[in-house]
C-alpha cells in the first residue's frame, strides 16, 4: 500500500509542530526531528531509481577482480598450466612414460 507524498508531508508538519512545542525538552524535540528525517528519507528513497541487478559497473568489476587487467589474469592462469619439456616424457603427468 503506497502512501502519497502529501500524506507524508502532512505528517512531517505535525512532527515539526510537536518538536516546536517540545523546544524546552531536548530529548523529545530530537525524537520528533528524527521522525521528520525518517519521513524525508521515505520520500527521497522513492525518487531514486533502482539499479538493474544484472548490470555491473566498471568500478564494481574492478573491485571484484582487483587491479589486474583481463590480459594479465589470462597470463596468470596460463602460467600455472605450463608444461615442462623433458627429453623422453610423453605428457604432463608423472605417470606418463
Amino acid at each position: 500500500m503506497a502512501v502519497s507524498n502529501g500524506t507524508i508531508i502532512e505528517k512531517m508538519m505535525e512532527e515539526l509542530q510537536q518538536a516546536k512545542q517540545q523546544s524546552t525538552n531536548q530529548v523529545a524535540m530530537k525524537q520528533h526531528l528524527s521522525h521528520v528525517r525518517l519521513l524525508c528519507d521515505l520520500i527521497l528513497q522513492e525518487d531514486t531509481p533502482a539499479m538493474n541487478k544484472n548490470e555491473i559497473s566498471g568500478a564494481e568489476m574492478k573491485a571484484m577482480l582487483g587491479t589486474a587487467q583481463p590480459n594479465q589474469i589470462k597470463e596468470q592462469q596460463q602460467f600455472g598450466k605450463q608444461t615442462i619439456n623433458h627429453e623422453e616424457a610423453n605428457g604432463s603427468s608423472i605417470f606418463d612414460f
